[in-house]
C-alpha cells in the first residue's frame, strides 16, 4: 500500500465521512443538566455532533478539547463524573480517530479527578471490547495506540497498562475475525487491512511494555480466556493465524513478524530466545548455547505456551511470511542474541563421547544465508523486493555488531566470508538492472553496507586485501559499460572510497563514456550524481596534490574537453541532457570554468580573446561556427538558470540606431557573467534561434528573451532578434515545441506587462498621444532611454499582435495557423483584447484592426475548419472578443449565422456537427447568457427584446422564462423532431447524422450555463419540465440505437430489411422465368444492391454508436452541474415525485439514469462507447456519493450494481 494511495484515500475519507454519533448518545447529552461551568461544553459538543465531514470536525474538536480543559479545572469531582464518560467515549466511535490526538492532548496535561478519569476509561473499554454490548473491531486497540502516542503520557500508561488486557483481546478477537472471513474467500478492504497492522503495532506495544500482564492470568474478564489456555497462548495463535492467511497486506506480515517476536521475548530470556530461533526456525536440530547441555532446548521449547509443534508451524510459512518473520526477528532481537554464538550440529557423537557441532550464529549463519537464497532465487519482483528490504536490514545489524565489538572473533570466526560476500556481489549486480525503481535503491543501499561491512571485517586484520577486493569491485562495476544505469551510484560510492584519481586510472575515458551515456534519457539523473560526486573528488584531490591553481588548470584539463564535445557532437538530445543535468554540476563544482569554455568558442571575455587560459592548450578540437554556437547556447541556458547571467543582451554601441542603419552582422552583443562584459557575434545568436534543431531554438530563445528580474524592460537586441526570427518559428510540426514555444511566449509577455506596468507607476511614462509626446522636457538621458526603449517594445507588441492575427488567413497551412492561435489566447490571457472606453490607454498593445468586423469574420469562419484544435482555439478567442461580437451584431447576421450552424450540425461528419455546436455555444455564451437575447435555434428566431434589466440575468422575474432556458427548450423540441424521424425511419436519419450533433449542442449549452446564478430558481419549474422532457427523450434514443451497437448481427428495421427479403425471392425464382438477356442485369443490380446495404449498416452503425456516444456524455454534464440537495429534508418526498423547492431533478429520475448508465454498460459492445458512459456513470456515483443524504447512497442503480 503505497503512501500516495494511502493519503489520496484519506484525504477522501475525511472529506466524505464523519464521526458517527449514536442516537442513544445524543439523546443522554440532551438530558444533562446545564449550568455555568458545563453549558460551553455540551454546546461545543453538540455543535461536533453536526458537523458532516471529518475536515470540519479535526477544526473544531480543539474548542470541544478547551471547554472540557476548563471544565476538569473547576475541580468539581461530581460534575468531571457528569462529563467525562461523554468525553472519553468520543474516542470509541466510528470515523473518531483523527480527532484522538487533540482530545487526548487535554488528558495528558490534566492530572485533576485521574481516578474518575481511570475508572470511566476502563468501565468504555468493557463495554466496546469484545464482550461488551457495543463491540466493535479493533475499537479500543485504537484508542490505546492513540492514548500510547500522546507526547507525555504521565498517568495515562498506567491507564493503558491497567486495561492492556482488555486491549489485548480486543485485537486478539479482531484479528480472528478477519482471519476467519478471510478463510471464506472474502477479500478484506484496504481499510480493514490498515486496521489489522494497527491493531498488531497495539500488541506490540503492549508486549513490549507490559510483559508481565500477558503472565499474570489475574485480572481476566470471565470467559474471556479458556480455562485450559492463556493470553499469551492466544496472541501467539492469532499471529501463526495471520502468517498462514493469503489474503493480508505485507505491512500486515511485518507487523506479525515483530509481535511474534515481541510475545517469544516474554516467555524467553536471551539465551533461550536464541536457541529457540536456531532450532524452531533456522531447523537446527541440536542447538545449545556454548558452555551449556544438549538438553537446552528441551527446556526452551517446554517454556512456550503453545499447544502443539510451533517449530514444525513455522516451517510451514509462505515465502512472504518467512521473509516478513525474519524481519521481525533482526529487528527486534537484541544484537547480543544476533552475534551470540551456538553449538549446533545435525547429530552423531565425536571421540570423545561430546555431540558433533560447530559454533553458528543466528545472523551470520542463520539469516544471512536464507536471505540470500530467497534473492538468488524470487519468485516475482515484488517477492524480490521485499526479500532486498529484508537483506538491507541484516547488513545494518551486521555493519553496527562490527562496530560495536559484538562479534566474538578469537576462536578464528569470520563474519562475512569469501563465498556468502561473492554471493552478496552477485545479488547485487542481477538486480542493478531492474524495472522496479524501488529495488534498484534497496540495491544501491545493500552495495553501500556490504562495502562498510569489508571495511569494519578487514579492520586492523588484512587492509590489503579490503583493498583488493573493493579494487575487484570497481573493475567489475567499470567493464558494464556506460548505458548500464545502475552502476553509476555504486562508482559514486567507489569513488568517496578510492578517489577519482584512482578511479581514472582504472578507466582513462570515464568521463567522455558518462558524457556520452546521457543520450539516453534513463541514465542522466543517476549519472548526473556520479558526475558530481567524481567531479568534487577530482577537483578536491587536484588542489592536494598540486595547489589551488595548479590544481585548476589539471582538474579542467581533466573535465572540459569531454563537455565540450559531448555538447557539439551535433545530437539534439545529448546536447539538450548535458544542458539540464550535467553542465549544472560542473559550473557548481568550478563556475570560474565557464570563461575558459567561453574563450576556447572565440568569445571575447572582458579584454582577453582567443586561448588566454592555460588549461585551454591541451584541447586539440577544432569547431565549426555550427558548432560553437550549439555550445554558446548550452552554456548561455546554464548560466542564465544559475543566475551567472546578469542583466539583458544588448548591442556594444547605441541599440536602436545601429540596428536600423547596418544592420546584425557586423555587431556584437554584450552581456556580462559574474562580473566580466562578455562579447558574442550578433549572428550566432541569429543562427541560434532560427537552427535546425528544435531544442537550441527554445534554449536560445528562453536565454536571451526572458529574465529573471520581470520587471526589466526587454533591450531593443531582443525585440530585433524576435522581430526577425519570429516569423521563420511558425511553421514548426511538433507538438513538443509548440508547447516550449508558447510557454516561452507566456513568460515573455508576463515580463513585458509587469515591466510596462512598473515604469507607469514610477510615472517614467506618460503615453498620452505617444506619437507625439515630447521626449526633450526629460532631463535625465537615463529617463530618455528608458521611455524610448518602453516605445520601442510598445510598437513591437502591436507589430506582434498584428503579426500574429494576419497569421490566420483562410489558407494558412495548418502550422502556421495553430502556433499563431496559440500564441493569441496567450497574449489576450495577459492583456484583455476588449478595446478600453479611452483612447489613451497605455497598456493595450493591439492594433484597433484587430477587432474589426473583418478579423471576426475571420475567426468565426475558423470555428468550421476540419482541425479540432483550430476549431477550439477560434471558440476561445471569440469568446475574450467584445460583446456583441463585431460585424455580427444585428438579427439577420445572426440569423445567417444560426442557419449556418444548423445545417453543420445535421451533417455526419463529425467535425463539421462539432463545429456547427461550437458555433451554437459561442451564440449562446454572447446573445443569450450576456446580453439576454431570446434565440430559439430550432425556429432561427433571434428578438432583440429583453426579459429582465440585467445581462446576465440576476433580475429575472418568476412570472418570466429566461432566454437562456427558452434557448435550451428551443433546442429540446429541435431533437424532439430529429428523434421522430428517427423512429419513423432509422437508416434515413442516420444519413442526416440522427442525433448526436443535436445532442453535442446541449452538451455544450449546459457547461455554459451557471446552474448557480439566480435564473435556475426563478424558473425551477421551466427547467424541470424541459429536463424531464430531454430524459424522456434520451430513454427513446436508446431504444432506438441501443440494439444496434449491442446486437451481435444486423438486424435492420424496415424498409432495408423488407427490400433485401423481396430480392432474395426473386433470386430463388426457377432460372426459366427469367429471359437470359436480362440475367446479366439482375446481377449487377443484385451485386450493387448488396453494397448499398452493407453501405447502409456501416451508416447506422456509426450513427447509432455516435447517439449512444452523445447521451452517455450529455447524462455526464447534467449529472455533474445540476445542484443537488444538500439535506435529507430538502429532499421531501422525491419518492412520489412531489417537486420540492430548489431540487431539479428527483430522487425518480436520478434512479433512472443510473439504471440508464447499467444498462448501457452491460449491453453495449463498443469499447469507445462503454467508456464515455463508465465515465457518466462515474461522475452520477461521485455526486451521490458525496452528498450527505443517505437517500441517494441507497439509489436503486448502486443495489443492482451490487447484485
Amino acid at each position: 500500500m503505497s503512501a500516495k494511495w494511502r493519503a489520496l484515500q484519506h484525504r477522501h475519507r475525511y472529506t466524505y465521512t464523519a464521526v458517527v454519533f449514536p442516537q442513544l448518545y445524543l439523546e443522554s447529552l440532551c438530558q444533562l443538566p446545564s449550568d455555568e461551568l458545563s453549558c460551553k461544553f455540551l454546546v461545543e459538543l453538540k455543535e461536533l455532533a453536526s458537523l458532516t465531514s471529518t475536515y470540519s470536525q479535526v477544526n473544531h474538536v480543539k474548542n470541544v478539547a478547551a471547554s472540557f480543559a476548563e471544565l476538569l479545572s473547576s475541580g468539581d469531582e461530581g460534575l468531571v463524573s457528569a462529563f467525562v464518560r461523554f468525553y472519553l467515549e468520543i474516542f470509541f466511535l466510528e470515523n473518531s480517530q483523527p480527532l484522538h490526538k487533540t482530545l487526548a492532548s487535554v488528558l495528558a496535561k490534566n492530572c485533576n479527578n485521574r481516578g474518575v478519569i481511570v475508572e470511566c476509561f476502563r468501565s468504555l473499554c468493557e463495554e466496546y471490547g469484545g464482550f461488551g454490548a457495543k463491540g466493535k473491531r479493533f475499537c479500543v486497540s485504537r484508542v490505546a495506540l492513540s492514548m500510547m502516542g500522546t507526547p507525555r503520557l504521565r498517568y495515562l500508561v498506567e491507564v493503558v497498562e491497567e486495561c492492556c488486557v482488555l486491549v489485548a483481546l480486543d485485537v486478539i478477537y479482531g484479528l480472528r475475525s478477519v482471519v476467519l472471513e478471510t478463510d471464506g474467500w472474502a477479500r478484506p478492504s484496504p481499510i480493514v487491512m490498515e486496521q489489522c497492522q494497527e491493531a498488531l503495532s497495539c500488541l506490540y506495544y503492549l508486549l513490549q511494555r507490559f510483559p508481565s500482564k500477558f503472565c499474570d492470568v489475574s485480572g481476566f474478564v470471565s470467559g474471556s480466556v479458556p480455562e485450559d489456555s492463556n493470553l499469551l497462548e492466544l496472541v501467539l495463535t492469532v499471529i501463526l493465524s495471520i502468517f498462514r492467511s493469503s489474503a493480508l497486506s505485507r505491512d500486515c506480515f511485518v507487523a506479525a513478524g515483530v509481535s511474534l517476536c515481541a510475545a517469544l521475548q516474554v516467555c524467553l530470556g536471551e539465551e533461550e530466545l536464541g536457541c529457540f530461533i536456531m532450532a524452531g526456525i533456522f531447523n537446527q536440530t541440536i542447538c545449545y548455547p556454548v558452555g551449556s547441555h544438549e538438553s537446552f532446548l528441551n527446556s526452551v521449547i517446554a517454556k512456550i505456551p503453545y499447544k502443539g509443534d510451533l517449530s514444525f508451524e513455522l516451517q510451514q510459512f509462505s515465502a512472504l511470511s518467512r521473509l516478513c518473520l525474519i524481519r521481525g526477528i533482526v529487528t527486534v532481537v537484541p544484537r547480543r542474541v544476533l552475534n551470540t554464538q551456538f553449538v549446533v550440529g545435525k547429530g552423531g557423537l565425536s571421540s570423545n563421547g561430546c555431540v558433533r557441532g560447530s559454533a553458528q550464529t543466528i545472523l551470520y549463519d542463520g539469516i544471512l544465508p536464507e536471505l540470500c537464497n530467497y534473492c538468488e532465487n524470487p519468485t516475482d519482483s515484488h517477492l524480490n523486493f521485499h526479500a532486498l528490504t529484508v537483506m538491507q536490514i541484516c547488513l545494518q545489524q551486521v555493519k553496527t555488531s562490527l562496530l560495536t565489538d559484538l562479534v566474538d572473533r578469537t576462536m578464528g570466526f569470520d563474519p562475512m566470508s569469501e563465498h556468502i560476500g561473492a554471493r552478496l556481489l552477485r545479488i547485487i549486480w542481477n538486480n542493478l538492472e531492474d524495472p522496479l525503481s524501488q529495488t534498484v535503491k534497496q540495491v544501491h543501499l545493500i552495495f553501500d553496507l556490504l562495502l562498510d561491512v569489508c571495511s569494519a571485517v578487514q579492520l586492523g586484520i588484512d587492509s590489503d586485501r579490503t583493498k583488493l577486493s573493493v579494487s575487484k569491485i570497481a573493475q567489475d562495476l567499470l567493464h558494464m559499460g556506460p548505458r548500464c544505469k545502475g552502476r553509476y551510484v555504486p562508482l559514486a560510492s567507489l569513488t568517496k572510497r578510492l578517489g577519482a584519481k584512482s578511479i581514472l586510472a582504472r578507466r582513462p575515458r570515464i568521463l567522455f563514456e558518462t558524457v556520452q551515456a546521457y543520450i539516453d534519457d534513463d541514465v542522466c539523473c543517476v549519472a548526473t550524481s556520479f558526475l558530481k560526486c567524481f567531479l568534487e573528488h577530482l577537483r578536491n584531490e587536484c588542489w592536494t596534490s598540486d595547489g589551488i591553481d595548479r590544481g585548476y588548470e589539471i582538474y579542467r584539463a581533466h573535465c572540459l574537453r569531454p563537455f565540450l564535445c559531448g555538447l557539439a557532437s551535433g545530437i539534439p538530445k545529448l546536447r539538450s541532457n548535458l544542458s539540464t543535468y550535467a553542465l549544472p554540476i560542473l559550473l557548481q563544482v568550478d563556475v570560474d570554468s565557464i570563461f575558459p569554455m567561453l574563450s576556447f568558442l572565440s568569445v571575447r571575455v572582458g579584454d582577453d580573446t582567443g586561448l588566454a587560459f592555460p588549461e585551454l592548450s591541451c584541447l586539440d578540437i577544432t569547431l565549426k561556427t555550427e558548432e560553437k554556437v550549439a555550445v554558446l547556447v548550452s552554456l548561455l541556458k546554464v548560466c542564465r538558470s544559475l543566475a551567472l547571467l546578469e542583466g539583458d543582451m544588448d548591442t556594444c554601441e547605441r541599440p536602436s540606431r545601429l540596428l536600423k542603419e547596418h544592420g546584425i552582422k557586423n555587431d556584437s552583443a554584450c552581456f556580462c557573467i559574474k562580473g566580466l562584459q562578455v562579447k558574442v557575434p550578433v549572428e550566432w545568436l541569429a543562427l541560434a534561434l532560427t537552427h535546425a534543431d528544435e531544442l537550441l531554438r527554445v534554449d536560445a530563445a528562453e536565454s536571451i528573451f526572458l529574465n529573471p528580474k520581470t520587471s526589466s524592460l526587454p533591450s531593443n537586441l531582443e525585440l530585433h532578434l524576435m522581430r526577425q526570427t519570429l516569423p521563420l518559428n511558425m511553421r514548426c510540426s511538433s507538438t513538443a515545441f509548440l508547447m516550449k514555444w508558447t510557454s516561452l511566449f507566456k513568460k515573455f509577455f508576463s515580463r513585458v506587462h509587469t515591466a510596462l506596468e512598473r515604469q507607469i507607476k514610477q510615472g517614467n511614462l506618460q503615453f498620452i498621444a505617444i506619437c507625439n509626446y515630447d521626449k526633450s522636457c526629460l532631463d535625465n538621458a537615463c529617463e530618455k532611454n528608458v521611455v524610448s526603449q518602453a516605445e520601442d517594445l510598445f510598437h513591437f507588441m502591436k507589430w506582434l499582435s498584428s503579426f500574429l492575427f494576419l497569421s490566420c488567413y483562410p489558407s494558412a497551412p495548418y502550422e502556421r495557423k495553430i502556433m499563431a492561435m496559440e500564441l493569441i489566447l496567450t497574449m489576450i490571457n495577459i492583456w484583455s483584447i476588449v478595446p478600453p472606453l479611452s483612447e489613451d490607454d497605455s497598456l493595450y498593445p493591439y492594433s484597433r484592426s484587430l477587432t474589426l468586423p473583418e478579423s471576426t469574420l475571420l475567426l468565426v469562419g475558423s470555428i468550421i475548419d476540419s482541425w479540432d484544435r483550430l476549431r477550439e482555439n477560434s471558440f476561445k478567442i471569440l469568446l475574450k472578443f467584445p460583446t456583441p461580437l463585431p460585424g455580427i451584431c444585428d438579427i439577420f447576421m445572426v440569423n445567417e449565422l444560426i442557419s449556418r450552424a444548423r445545417r453543420l450540425v445535421c451533417s455526419p461528419r463529425v467535425r463539421e456537427s462539432d463545429a456547427g455546436a461550437l458555433t451554437l455555444r459561442l451564440i449562446f455564451r454572447k446573445y443569450v447568457v450576456e446580453l439576454g437575447w431570446t434565440v430559439r435555434p430550432s425556429t432561427d428566431s433571434v428578438s432583440f427584446r429583453r426579459d429582465s434589466h440585467s445581462s446576465n440575468g440576476e433580475n429575472h422575474s418568476c412570472l418570466t422564462t429566461s432566454p437562456a432556458i427558452k434557448y435550451v427548450k428551443s433546442l429540446i423540441q429541435w431533437l424532439c423532431s430529429v428523434v421522430e424521424e428517427g423512429e419513423k425511419n432509422l437508416s434515413k436519419a442516420c444519413k442526416n447524422s440522427f442525433v448526436h450533433g443535436v445532442l453535442l449542442t446541449l452538451r455544450y449549452t449546459f457547461e455554459e450555463m451557471d446552474w448557480d446564478s439566480v435564473i435556475i430558481p426563478s424558473n425551477i419549474k421551466e427547467v424541470r419540465h424541459a429536463l424531464g422532457n430531454l430524459l424522456e427523450l434520451i430513454m427513446r434514443i436508446t431504444s432506438l440505437a441501443l440494439w444496434v451497437v449491442a446486437a451481435d448481427a444486423w438486424y435492420l428495421p424496415g424498409d432495408v430489411d423488407g427490400a433485401i427479403d423481396d430480392y432474395s425471392l426473386l433470386l430463388e425464382l426457377p432460372s426459366e422465368t427469367v429471359e437470359p438477356a436480362c440475367a446479366t442485369e439482375h446481377e449487377v443490380k443484385a451485386s450493387t444492391f448488396v453494397c448499398d446495404a452493407r453501405s447502409m449498416e456501416q451508416i447506422v452503425m456509426v450513427g447509432c454508436w455516435l447517439a449512444m456516444k452523445e447521451v452517455s456524455l450529455l447524462l455526464a454534464t447534467i449529472v455533474r452541474k445540476i445542484p443537488l440537495p444538500s439535506t435529507a429534508s430538502a429532499l421531501g418526498d422525491a419518492l412520489n415525485s412531489t417537486l420540492t423547492s430548489g431540487m431539479v431533478l428527483d430522487l425518480k429520475q436520478l434512479e433512472s439514469i443510473g439504471e440508464h448508465f447499467l444498462e448501457v454498460i452491460l449491453k453495449m459492445k463498443h469499447n469507445g462507447a462503454i467508456d464515455k458512459t463508465r465515465a457518466g456513470f462515474t461522475a452520477l456515483c461521485n455526486r451521490l456519493l458525496c452528498s450527505n443524504n443517505p437517500r441517494f447512497v441507497a439509489a436503486t442503480c448502486f443495489c443492482s450494481l451490487l447484485c
